[in-house]
């Protein structure tokens, strides 16, 4: 999307944008107090650009949630600018970097307070304790424990990085890359961000969706960190740093690896953003923002702005595919039947043959148009002949290249590498009526089966084959694969 042109933006858009602004606006003045009070070590400066990013992250939920992610932004610049200190490395005492990192780590356990205790002289400590405190006050018990694991680990992201510098400069090498992205994923603060919104939403069945979600975080944290240490190599480098250049990424494999992960997490949160969740529309948001701000400049220093590409990129950022607007999400979706089977998609679990039959029946049928791209399909059992023989095949999904050639198997080989099975043949597209809806639905070449169609929404599919002299209809799914689609046999995805 063309965001320099204002004219194109469907009034949707105009509306984020003035929802963002709004928020940021009534979060500014009272951060800059807080920073105030606090003597918090944090350019004044930058609090616009905290407050407009967390903004951005959730426009939809009220300006105090805003707020509330700003002081947890801003606290992690803090403890970033402290234990980045020349002297932090060696400095012992009450006032010594690693006593106070063990004093937040206290803070965090819930073994410390804001009032009295060894923290009580640490205005960082005591902003995290505020912090901590308003989050339970308004967060959810089970997602703010996740929060605060996150916390720890960047506190020990932190110290393993400070420790990796120290050894760089005595000669001792550089740390594995595989440990250097663990602990850079912690420390960038992405994961911090996102679950903290996540306990902030009051969206039901949230936790449910977790083990998709956090594998997504996972990978956009991964991704932020590579396209942070493009955009400030040369910085830390003369500060003394190790980052993936310096452990020995090219920035062609770096800028490979950021625009893989963030594609990653785009394909693995498709269904959850496509049905409206709060949370993954809210992590879609936070990895866009960050990705685009290390396109232009670094957050570090942020006068120094620039408009040339990431250094290793193609001439564009590696979110470029990413639109700038979502969908409003909704915070509190009825759980019906359609719900259902889309949080049965997510977490590739089983759901009634029966209930399946009375939700396709109630969807919208589907266009061509609509089908033309790459799907990554599954089912909604595992015990039926179909189901052993797809899984058997490694089937991954369908490919709709147009209405008059369809690749209706793609599987996967020992490899993972997607390719196109072929020996049952292919497959053409069609107008056919089935159970009283006109609809296109698909239609093989040799085999006598006929895969019908429904529209849950614009990138996750409700279908059911329909196989002659089969016993049971046999419903399966198809999500859409935002990513470039697989290439022909022999090309890996």
């Amino acid at each position: 999307m063309d965001t320099s042109r204002p004219h194109g933006h469907p009034p949707r858009e105009i509306v984020s944008i003035a929802d963002t602004c709004s928020a940021a606006l009534r979060s500014m003045p009272r951060l800059e107090i807080w920073l105030k009070e606090l003597g918090l070590p944090v350019d004044p400066a930058l609090v616009p650009l905290m407050c407009l990013q967390t903004a951005f992250f959730t426009p939809w939920l009220p300006p105090e949630t805003c707020y509330q992610l700003s002081r947890l932004t801003v606290w992690l610049m803090a403890i970033d600018n402290v234990l980045d200190a020349p002297d932090a490395a060696h400095s012992a005492g009450p006032d010594g970097a690693p006593n106070r990192v063990r004093a937040w780590h206290e803070v965090l356990a819930g073994r410390d307070s804001d009032s009295g205790g060894s923290s009580s002289d640490d205005p960082l400590a005591r902003a995290l304790a505020e912090i901590i405190r308003d989050l339970h006050r308004d967060g959810r018990p089970e997602l703010t424990a996740i929060w605060r694991k996150s916390m720890h680990q960047t506190l020990v992201g932190m110290r393993g990085e400070r420790e990796a510098a120290r050894t760089a400069a005595a000669g001792g090498g550089v740390p594995r890359l595989a440990d250097y992205l663990r602990h850079g994923a912690w420390t960038i603060g992405v994961e911090q961000q996102v679950t903290a919104l996540w306990a902030l939403m009051d969206e039901p069945g949230l936790p449910r969706r977790l083990p998709v979600l956090l594998g997504a975080l996972r990978q956009a944290a991964t991704a932020i960190r590579l396209l942070n240490d493009l955009r400030g190599h040369q910085r830390e480098q003369s500060e003394g740093k190790t980052d993936a250049l310096a452990i020995g990424l090219t920035e062609q494999e770096a800028y490979r690896r950021a625009e893989e992960g963030l594609e990653n997490c785009r394909r693995a949160l498709a269904p959850l953003t496509a049905a409206g969740y709060g949370s993954a529309v809210a992590l879609e948001r936070v990895a866009l923002w960050h990705a685009r701000m290390y396109h232009r400049f670094d957050p570090v220093r942020p006068g120094q702005t620039t408009t040339s590409p990431l250094p290793g990129g193609p001439g564009s950022a590696p979110h470029a595919r990413l639109s700038p607007f979502v969908p409003q999400p909704r915070e509190a979706p009825a759980m019906n039947i359609e719900q259902q089977v889309l949080d049965v998609i997510v977490s590739g679990g089983q759901y009634d043959n029966a209930k399946l039959a009375e939700l396709f029946d109630q969807l919208e049928p589907v266009d061509t148009d609509l089908l033309i791209g790459t799907w990554q399909g599954g089912g909604f059992e595992d015990t039926s002949e179909n189901a052993a023989l797809l899984m058997k095949m490694r089937w991954y999904g369908k490919r709709f290249v147009s209405a008059e050639h369809v690749e209706p198997l793609l599987c996967r080989d020992e490899d993972g590498t997607v390719f196109s099975y072929e020996e049952m043949g292919l497959a053409t597209l069609h107008e056919v009526t089935y159970r009283g809806k006109q609809s296109t639905a698909m239609v093989y070449d040799q085999l006598p089966i006929i895969d019908h169609f429904r529209r849950l929404t614009d990138n996750v599919l409700l279908c059911v084959m329909d196989k002659k002299e089969a016993p049971a209809d046999f419903f399966f799914h198809l999500t859409r694969v935002p990513a470039s689609p697989p290439q022909s046999s022999g090309d890996g995805i």
